[in-house]
């Protein structure tokens, strides 16, 4: 899955893609051990090659990812996994219970939304803005408020303070050291990429994870946050500073950011840390269909 993602950074079509590899591996973390990737991942392939795929989140709503370059195959794939996804997502227990309409992602003028809107899907006001930013200029380092410290990860040993900071940042937080246990076992996670401040009483006040991916040379910043105990000094854009120019000393070309529409703090703070709005990504949803029976099976040159 994470070589189709980087082949599509890579492609003709890029910056229009609509995840990293590092979403997959923050994606598998937050789900945590023991969960049952088998009911939430399908992969479709064409003469032996991955095309596609479909990932179902904790709420069962859909992520998925076709391949650049297949103009003649791409709604052949598409509608296979529409299809899958459908047959699925009724027998999926979320937080909320079983599904009762469908949701999937699409940006704003990207196939995916348009394919959506054809087979009947309605667009709704619920909304990602995906930021970018190019990396071909220096960077300076960041000014750092007196009595704060700028540093990254030292290792296992800070997980628990760097849990702490996340859960005050995005209470109620589901995140757990077992969890972030995971994640920094992850192929694409680096502590010497998970950027912190430390506070003078040496807990953590802010921190932004950097993914990278050198084959690609894309870099994401997943998730970015600032203890509410330490808000409105800067520690955002000093963090997020940072992290480009690790992104950029790593050989990334990009950096990208995904922030929720509504939220007004994060979508200032991307703006003010250098970053333009690349696609809007918008949820739509459809209610689920009546007979979903054998609606799993993809046409027949497309294998499941």
């Amino acid at each position: 899955m994470e070589g189709l993602v980087s082949a599509n950074w890579a492609g003709p079509g890029r910056p229009r893609v609509n995840v990293t590899v590092g979403d997959l591996e923050w994606w598998i973390a937050n789900l945590g051990l023991g969960a049952d990737l088998a009911a939430r991942i399908q992969l479709w392939f064409l003469e032996g090659e991955l095309v596609g795929w479909g990932w179902l989140s904790p709420r069962a709503e859909l992520h998925w990812l076709v391949s650049d370059g297949l103009p003649l195959e791409e709604k052949r794939i598409r509608d296979a996994i529409l299809a899958w996804h459908a047959d699925r997502a009724p027998k999926m227990q979320t937080p909320d219970g079983p599904p009762t309409v469908l949701g999937a992602s699409g940006a704003d003028g990207w196939a995916e939304a348009a394919h959506l809107v054809s087979r009947g899907w309605n667009a709704t006001d619920e909304l990602f803005t995906e930021y970018h930013q190019p990396l071909d200029l220096d960077l300076d380092p960041p000014r750092v408020p007196e009595g704060y410290v700028l540093r990254t990860m030292a290792g296992p040993e800070d997980i628990p303070a760097r849990v702490e900071v996340h859960r005050a940042a995005f209470a109620p937080s589901r995140m757990t050291v077992e969890k972030y246990e995971l994640l920094v076992r992850q192929p694409h996670y680096a502590f010497d990429r998970d950027v912190v401040i430390a506070a003078p009483d040496g807990s953590f006040a802010a921190f932004a994870m950097c993914w990278t991916d050198p084959l690609a040379e894309i870099g994401e910043f997943e998730p970015v946050g600032v203890h509410p105990d330490h808000q409105r000094r800067g520690l955002g854009r000093v963090v997020m500073r940072q992290g480009l120019r690790l992104m950029r000393a790593a050989g990334m070309r990009d950096a990208i950011v995904f922030s929720l529409r509504t939220n007004v703090a994060s979508e200032a703070l991307y703006r003010s840390a250098g970053f333009d709005e690349l696609a809007l990504h918008r949820i739509y949803r459809k209610p689920l269909p009546t007979e979903t029976a054998g609606s799993g099976s993809p046409p027949p040159t497309i294998e499941p």
